[in-house]
Formats: structure tokens, C-alpha cells, sequence
């Protein structure tokens, strides 16, 4: 608690003290370190518009350092500790950084209600880890598998699918390692695997069974729609030969009418 305490009372000042200085490579870093941490804060606290103004900040941020065209950044590690990193290194650290305010953007938004922004921010979050290689896989795979169930809810099966493949692969190539003795710690044990596969492989029940409901839904749409064509037809087809029936007694009429004339 002391530390939570501590916590909340040093990033303002933090903040207070970066924004002095103008947005460069010595501190861009350490500006989206501290805002994504401030964000944490405010979202335990359960003030979701704080947190979320202050990870909007720190996209812009990175944006905005992005658009300068400036060398990768120095790394806050740097800046406290004796360290030094190369200029790919610093890259990947900088970058990590945004995934995390990407990841907590897509937790703010879930607790807002909004789903389609928090499925989109989670979506970039998982790319982003995979293409970067920095993940665990087993919470890469379950996390993955999870967003296909919102696609899923929006009927978008296309995107669920290759959620769920993606998760399956990623959740194989752990399975193979762990008999392979690659992974030796605890937290890829047997259990843990087994249960995180069945809880993929229960995403895709649940995929399955809402495409086939959906599926019998549009056949049987279609079918209403065929047979509503069908009748549509018929009554037009029905309404046409009224009106040349409808016509002819006319005609009928007029040649009556006018050899009526001519014999007067």
C-alpha cells in the first residue's frame, strides 16, 4: 500500500517536471513510461477517464516523435542506471513501450463499453507482440483466442477464424516444446498447457456452433425471401392478365358501341 502510495504522489511531478523540456530523444521514453504507469493508477482507482486521456497523451506522443524522423530514443534504463543499449535495442524498448499503452487502452476501453475500440486496440496489441516476438504464449494464445468471441458476436467469422488459427498455432508450437524439454519452467507445466488448449479449443466450439445457427438463420432467410419472390411473381403475372382481360372487354365494348352508331 506504501508503495501504491508513493507511486501515485511521484508521476505528477514526474510529468510536471518532463514537460519543462521539450519532446526529444533523452526523454520521450521516460514520457510514455510514466504516463502508461499513471494510467495504471487512475484506472485502479477507477477513474477510467484519466487514465484514458493520459494514454490518448502518450499515443500522441509517439506519434508525434515518430513524425520528427529523430534516432531511436535512449531507453529510461539509461537514464537512471549505468547502461547503454544500441540504437536497435533502444527501438525495441520504445516500441514496447507503445504496445503496453496500446494493451492498457484496449483494458480501458473494455471497462467503458467500448467493444469494437477495445477489440481494435487488443488486436494491434497481439500483432504487435507477435511480430516483436516478445510474448508469453500461453496468454498470447488464450488472449487471442478471446478476441475471436467478439468477432464472433459481430458475425465477423472471417476475422474469428484467423484469431483462432493463429492462437492454435502459437498453442502447438508450446505443446511441441514442452515435450521437446525446450520450456523448463513451472508456469509451462503439463496442466497449465492441457487446460490452456481446451480452453482454445472451447472457443472454437463456440464458433462452430454460432456458425451453424447463423447459417440455418440465413438459409432459412433465404428461403422466406425465395418463396416471397415466388408469391411477388405470381401476383404480378395474376395482375397483368387483369388488365388485358380488363383491356380487351374494352376494346369489346368500343366495337359494339360504334356498330351501334353505324346501323343508326
Amino acid at each position: 500500500k506504501q508503495w501504491y502510495q508513493r507511486r501515485v504522489a511521484i508521476t505528477p511531478g514526474c510529468v510536471d517536471v518532463l514537460a519543462l523540456e521539450p519532446v526529444n530523444k533523452y526523454n520521450i521514453s521516460l514520457l510514455l513510461h510514466v504516463h502508461n504507469v499513471k494510467a495504471t493508477v487512475w484506472s485502479g482507482r477507477g477513474d477510467h477517464d484519466k487514465a484514458y486521456k493520459l494514454l490518448e497523451r502518450a499515443k500522441e506522443l509517439h506519434a508525434g516523435f515518430l513524425h520528427s524522423k529523430e534516432p531511436p530514443p535512449k531507453s529510461y534504463d539509461e537514464i537512471f542506471m549505468d547502461e547503454k543499449f544500441s540504437s536497435d535495442e533502444r527501438n525495441v524498448m520504445f516500441e514496447k513501450l507503445y504496445t503496453n499503452t496500446l494493451f492498457y487502452l484496449a483494458q480501458v476501453y473494455g471497462v467503458k463499453g467500448d467493444n469494437k475500440q477495445a477489440a481494435a486496440h487488443c488486436h494491434i496489441t497481439l500483432q504487435r507482440q507477435l511480430e516483436a516476438d516478445d510474448f508469453d504464449p500461453l496468454d498470447w494464445s488464450l488472449n487471442c483466442a478471446t478476441l475471436s468471441q467478439y468477432y464472433v458476436t459481430m458475425n465477423n467469422y472471417q476475422s474469428a477464424r484467423h484469431t483462432l488459427a493463429c492462437a492454435s498455432s502459437v498453442m502447438s508450437n508450446v505443446q511441441e516444446s514442452a515435450e521437446n524439454a525446450i520450456y523448463s519452467d513451472e508456469s509451462y507445466d503439463n496442466e497449465k498447457i492441457v487446460k490452456a488448449r481446451a480452453d482454445v479449443e472451447r472457443c472454437w466450439i463456440k464458433f462452430c456452433v454460432n456458425l451453424l445457427k447463423d447459417s440455418v438463420k440465413d438459409l432459412e432467410e433465404s428461403d422466406l425471401m425465395e418463396k416471397v419472390s415466388k408469391i411477388t411473381e405470381m401476383k404480378n403475372t395474376f395482375e397483368d392478365e387483369e388488365d388485358k382481360e380488363e383491356k380487351e372487354e374494352e376494346k369489346e365494348e368500343e366495337k359494339e358501341e360504334e356498330k351501334i352508331v353505324k346501323a343508326r
